[in-house]
């Protein structure tokens, strides 16, 4: 099993989605993770308080003194009561790897998952276009749009893509760009490429080199 990072983020930027997430899930199904309805609600109560004072802080215009002192109190709250059941969770052999993996915590006891070919592809979006070139996001097609994190597994997205005046709908077709394992990313094109349609498709790629499918093709004008 590859190392994880902490399982609670210690920034307020990534500790709002990764609480979110923790709280939905556990929610949807408690006992998944060995819990019940009435620890599902005083999760959801803290990390509800705490997103909705988070958010006032990240406003210039709501950013006082006193706002940042709430965010601070509900930011201790909420982790006095999601760090047990974090810890509780990540020790419990009831509860598959898997499961802690996607709840976003350490999974300390359960038997290692083996690193199987990838079943799930990532989903790309043009955050940008610039003089030949596009900044591309992308994200797993079963992750929320806050959650960056790629499959159990996979290390990297394989970005290919082609620049053509006819449309593409092969990805095999599609030329091998670059492998990133971070977003946002840079894909540049030449100036013969200029004014003509950049097709892309992507799929996940673990450290033995297995990959999964290819997402749905898009396209952008390059610029």
């Amino acid at each position: 099993m590859p190392a994880l990072p902490p399982y609670i983020p210690p920034r307020d930027a990534d500790l709002d989605p990764w609480s979110a997430n923790f709280s939905t899930l556990i929610t949807a199904t408690p006992a998944t993770y060995g819990l019940t309805a009435g620890d599902a609600t005083a999760i959801a109560g803290v990390v509800a308080t705490w997103h909705a004072d988070y958010l006032l802080i990240t406003s210039p215009s709501t950013r006082t003194p006193s706002a940042i002192a709430a965010k601070n109190a509900a930011k201790i709250a909420m982790l006095a009561t999601l760090r047990p059941y974090a810890v509780t969770i990540s020790l419990n052999a009831g509860v598959s790897s898997a499961n802690k993996i996607a709840l976003g915590v350490n999974p300390r006891t359960s038997v290692p998952l083996p690193i199987t070919t990838p079943t799930t592809y990532p989903v790309l979006t043009i955050a940008s276009a610039l003089a030949l070139q596009h900044v591309v996001y992308y994200k797993d097609q079963l992750a929320a749009p806050s959650v960056k994190s790629k499959p159990y597994g996979a290390i990297a997205v394989q970005i290919f893509a082609t620049a053509s005046a006819t449309p593409i709908v092969d990805p095999t077709l599609l030329q091998f760009k670059l492998q990133a394992t971070k977003a946002p990313l840079a894909v540049t094109w030449p100036s013969g490429a200029r004014g003509e349609l950049a097709y892309y498709a992507a799929r996940w790629v673990t450290r033995t080199g297995l990959v999964g499918p290819y997402g749905p093709i898009i396209s952008f004008t390059v610029a």
